[in-house]
C-alpha cells in the first residue's frame, strides 16, 4: 500500500534545512526554575512507586503542564523538533532523572516499548563486549549511526552525561527532503513512495516472519502532509535475508535520498540536561561516532523513550503497511515478547547470526558524500 504521490512543494514548518537556522538556540526551550522546582516536587510525590506504574495522571502541575503543552505543539505543529534545556541532571542520580524524564514525557502521551523485552525507557550507552566486538544495537556501541527512524510517533533522548569527543547529533527533515527530490528527481518518488521490505531485527514475537511481508513506504502523504519512515541498516539485511539484491534504479533512489538528508541536516551537540525531542514520522536522525573518556562513571550516557501519541495527532498513515512491526492493538514501539528478556542479551537480537549482525553494524554507517 502506498499513498498519492504529492507533486508540490510544501511549505509547512517542518519543511526546514539545516542552512535555515542561524543558531542551535532557536530550537532551544529553557525549562524555567518553576518548571524544574515543580518537576522536583513531581519527583517527591511518585518517587517511592515502580517508574513504569507512573501515569499522566500522578504527574500533573501548572508549572509542568503548560511548558509541556507548548513543545507538544511544536512537535506536532510547529518544526518538528525542540531541545528542552534544563534538566538538573547534576543534583540527581540516574533512577531519579528516569524518574523526573518519566514525569515529562507522560504529558505528551503514552511510552512504548523500546525493544521486545519490554523496555519503555532505555539507557543508551556503549557496552564493550568481552571480545572486542562492537554489539549489534546502534543504542550499545560508539559506531556512528546513519540517519534512520525510530518507531512511535515521538522521539526523545535525554543526555545525563556526553562524550568527551564526538557522539554530535543530526536531524534531517523529511518533507525538505521530499522537496529537493521533487525539484531534481522526481522520477526516484515512485520507488521511495513504493518503499521495501524491512528485517524486524527479530524483535517481533516468534510467530511473526523477521521480514516484513510488505514493503514499508519510505515516503507517503497525507493531504500535502509529508511524512518519512527510512531506515537503510533495516532494508538492506531485508533485501539479504530475501535472497533478493536491489535494481539499479533502486539503488540509485536509496543513495540520493540518503545524500539528502545528510546535507540538509542540522547538527548540534547536547550538552548534559538537553532533551531532544523530534517528530519521528517528520524527519530523521543520526549520530556521530565518539570517544569516551576514562572516568567509567563519566562515559555517554543518554536516556532514550518512544511515545504513541494520540491518534488524531498521529503523522503517519494509519496501516499495516507504513509500520516495519505488527504489535497487538496497532500500538507502536516492539510489544514485549514473554521469555526474552533474560534468554537474549539486551545488546543482542534474537536469532541474528554474526553475519546478519555485522550487516546491520555495516549499514549503521552514513554514506560518503562527493
Amino acid at each position: 500500500m502506498s499513498t498519492t504521490i504529492y507533486t508540490e512543494q510544501v511549505h509547512d514548518r517542518m519543511a526546514w534545512t539545516g542552512t535555515d537556522f542561524v543558531s542551535d538556540d532557536e530550537l532551544v526551550y529553557q525549562l524555567s526554575a518553576a518548571t524544574v522546582a515543580a518537576l522536583e516536587e513531581v519527583l517527591a510525590r511518585v518517587g517511592d512507586m515502580p517508574r513504569d506504574e507512573i501515569t499522566r495522571a500522578h504527574v500533573g502541575h501548572p508549572d509542568v503542564d503548560g511548558p509541556a503543552h507548548d513543545v507538544y505543539e511544536e512537535l506536532i505543529r510547529g518544526r518538528g523538533l525542540a531541545v528542552v534545556r534544563g534538566f538538573p541532571v547534576a543534583e540527581h542520580d540516574v533512577e531519579e532523572m528516569e524518574i523526573i524524564y518519566w514525569a515529562w514525557l507522560s504529558h505528551f502521551g503514552q511510552l512504548v516499548s523500546n525493544n521486545s523485552f519490554g523496555h519503555r525507557m532505555v539507557r543508551v550507552q556503549q557496552e564493550v563486549l568481552p571480545d572486542g566486538v562492537q554489539p549489534a544495537r546502534g543504542t550499545k556501541s560508539s559506531g556512528e549511526l546513519a540517519m534512520h527512524n525510530d518507531a512511535a510517533d515521538l522521539f526523545s533522548l535525554l543526555w545525563i552525561h556526553q562524550a568527551v569527543q564526538g557522539g554530535e547529533s543530526q536531524y534531517s527533515s523529511g518533507p525538505a527532503a521530499h522537496n529537493t527530490i521533487l525539484a531534481t528527481r522526481p522520477d526516484i518518488l515512485p520507488i521511495l513512495y513504493r518503499g521495501f521490505p524491512h528485517h524486524r531485527r527479530s524483535e517481533q514475537p516468534d510467530d511473526q516472519p523477521d521480514v516484513t511481508p510488505y514493503d514499508v513506504p519510505i515516503f507517503s502523504n497525507v493531504d500535502g502532509r509529508i511524512c518519512i519512515n527510512f531506515t537503510y541498516s533495516s532494508i538492506l539485511p531485508a533485501l539479504h535475508a530475501l535472497g533478493r539484491e536491489m535494481t539499479p534504479e533502486e539503488a540509485e533512489a536509496i543513495d540520493i535520498l540518503r545524500a539528502v538528508l545528510v546535507r540538509q541536516q542540522l547538527e548540534m551537540r547536547m550538552q548534559p540536561g538537553d532533551a531532544a525531542m523530534a517528530n519521528n514520522y517528520a524527519m530523521c536522525h543520526s549520530r556521530s561516532d565518539f570517544v569516551d573518556g576514562p572516568d567509567p562513571d563519566r562515559r555517554r550516557l543518554l536516556l532514550r523513550a518512544w511515545i504513541e501519541v494520540p491518534i488524531e495527532d498521529r503523522r503517519l498513515p494509519i496501516g499495516r503497511e507504513f509500520f516495519h512491526m505488527e504489535n497487538e492493538g496497532g500500538h507502536l514501539g516492539y510489544d514485549p515478547v514473554p521469555g526474552r528478556e533474560g534468554r537474549i542479551a539486551i545488546n543482542d537480537y534474537n536469532n541474528v547470526d554474526e553475519e546478519l549482525a555485522n550487516l546491520f553494524k555495516a549499514t549503521q554507517a552514513k554514506p560518503t558524500l562527493d
